[in-house]
């Protein structure tokens, strides 16, 4: 049985919550949502990137008006993605956490969002990804660059992303939660 106060592991499933002044543009303030670690790379999703773009731009042979996308990381924007929290309707995907999967049937994803049976608080679709080499995570979470927290389904797809980093870090208590009130540019305060 693990320890109550067990530090937290890099694996699948795991929030990297970016540090308040991480220099990275792409990576300002982000929550990561980890879905693949291993000893050769990691590899995740940012969840509160929201784009202005919307998704028809990208699915000319569907109808696809006004769906959110996410940007998922800098690496390879023409890739794209999804987590969701209905295995019962979308086959194949990954299980990260309690109420969160990623991936699955793709073909199916779309045409239930196209069908309206699908809302947008049980699924959200990337473009690009966030990727690490082998032990280059490892070396960023050592120089506390990212926060580890255990993902939520209501991290993910229930809290608007614009509160989602400030969010996870009060919620993680203590000391974080006083960093959750730090200002973008605290030459501002």
């Amino acid at each position: 049985m693990p320890k109550k106060n067990a530090p937290l592991e890099l694996k699948a499933g795991i929030l990297l919550v970016s540090e308040p002044f991480l220099d990275d543009p792409s990576f300002h303030r982000s929550v990561i949502l980890l879905c693949e670690h291993s000893s050769s790379h990691s590899f995740g999703l940012v969840l509160n990137q929201r784009q202005e773009i919307v998704l028809d731009s990208y699915m000319d042979e569907k109808m696809m008006e006004e769906v959110p996308i996410y940007l998922g990381g800098p690496v390879d924007p023409t890739i794209m993605q999804f987590v969701h929290r209905r295995p019962d309707l979308i086959p194949e995907g990954l299980e990260l956490g309690e109420g969160i999967f990623w991936s699955g049937d793709f073909e199916r994803a779309i045409e239930l969002v196209v069908a309206g049976e699908l809302g947008f608080d049980e699924i959200k679709f990337f473009i690009g990804y966030s990727g690490w080499g082998a032990g280059q995570l490892e070396r960023e979470v050592k120089s506390n660059a990212w926060m580890l927290h255990p993902a939520k389904a209501d991290y993910v797809f229930d809290e608007p992303s614009t509160q989602l980093w400030r969010k996870v870090l009060f919620d993680k208590g203590g000391d974080y939660r006083v960093l959750s009130t730090y200002p973008d540019d605290p030459n501002l305060n």
